[in-house]
């Protein structure tokens, strides 16, 4: 009896650690049912093998499928008879099993346990215990963030101390448990499957504004008046044909220009050189004179070096007598 008491007062003794701890496994609970009581007695007499058992239960889970559960249960009063032993009394029993579940549904699974019987048949005729093989199988079912419900049945074999001879008890109960450490982010078992992430689309980017590439060739060839002969004065058409190219300029400062001066072949390269020098500044002029940064400006003079045609006649000679205003293409912020 001494060891039964032991026994029920370490179960007892793990429920107040279990409030302690925020994530324990520790769980506690009760059970009750029939338990019925087979070969105790040697003849055919009636002898009150059926009765009502119940018993407290506690154990801590490691992970969904692996427990270390104890049990304490009153299995009943029983009348025995043997040849050498004739007792009534009260039968309790101390379990101690592992409990390995298999889950059916995230929070339904099946049991088994087997382990070790320390049972005590505390009677008229004197105290019997002994410890025997226990086994048994159930269904346990999460009910709320808490609380369990199972249905078991348990066996305890060949209960024999010489004179309490050869009993088999068996104990159907239902149950419950209280789960001190499960929350309601920590179900029984659920496989944890992640929604796919669905990635975000790329922003489309609107095409940047770009200007397209403008040019003027000011060119003694065509019917505006350019600079005369062996001349750098820009006259007032030519003045006015640049314009445009202005305009595009002060509109935008993010435009730019490249003036070049050219001459025809009539006279020495140096000075032909010079000469187109002289021209692509007054062209730019133009430009300064309405407020454009210098910086923004590429003037040069390639004298007689580049003809678009022939210096052997007075048409292509006119033709090379010109100077060039590119504005490239550039990109620009539209201003609403």
């Amino acid at each position: 009896m001494k060891k039964i008491v032991t026994g029920l007062g370490l179960l007892l003794a793990v429920a107040p650690a279990a409030y302690a701890q925020q994530d324990s496994g520790l769980y506690m609970g009760g059970r009750i049912g029939p338990s019925f009581l087979e070969d105790s007695c040697v003849s055919d007499t009636d002898c009150g093998d059926q009765e009502l058992g119940a018993g407290i239960i506690t154990g801590y889970d490691f992970n969904d499928w692996f427990a270390l559960e104890g049990t304490y249960d009153y299995l009943g009063r029983f009348d025995t008879e043997f040849d050498t032993f004739k007792a009534s009394g009260d039968l309790t029993a101390l379990t101690l099993a592992p409990k390995l579940s298999y889950h059916v549904k995230p929070d339904t699974a099946l049991y088994g346990k087997v382990g070790g019987a320390m049972w005590n048949f505390n009677s008229n005729a004197g105290d019997r215990d002994d410890v025997s093989l226990m086994g048994a199988i159930g269904v346990d079912h999460q009910a709320t963030d808490k609380l369990n419900l199972r249905l078991e049945y348990q066996h305890i074999n060949d209960m024999d101390d010489g004179n309490f001879s050869s009993v088999d008890n068996n104990l159907v109960t239902v149950g419950m448990t209280y789960h001190f450490g499960r929350t309601a982010s920590e179900p029984m078992t659920e496989a944890m499957v992640e929604e796919p992430v669905m990635a975000e689309p790329e922003p489309v980017q609107e095409p940047e504004p770009v200007a397209e590439p403008q040019s003027i060739v000011l060119s003694e060839a065509g019917e505006t008046e350019m600079f005369g002969f062996d001349k750098a004065t820009l006259s007032e058409q030519a003045v006015a044909s640049l314009q445009p190219l202005v305009d595009r300029l002060l509109k935008h400062e993010e435009a730019t220009a490249t003036i070049v001066g050219h001459t025809d072949s009539q006279g020495p390269a140096a000075y032909n050189q010079t000469l187109s020098e002289e021209r692509a500044q007054v062209v730019a002029d133009v430009f300064l004179d309405a407020g454009i940064a210098a910086e923004r400006l590429t003037v040069m003079g390639k004298g007689e070096s580049a003809p678009t045609a022939t210096n052997e006649t007075a048409d292509g000679r006119a033709k090379n007598r010109r100077v060039e205003v590119t504005s490239p293409e550039f990109v620009y912020v539209e201003v609403n």
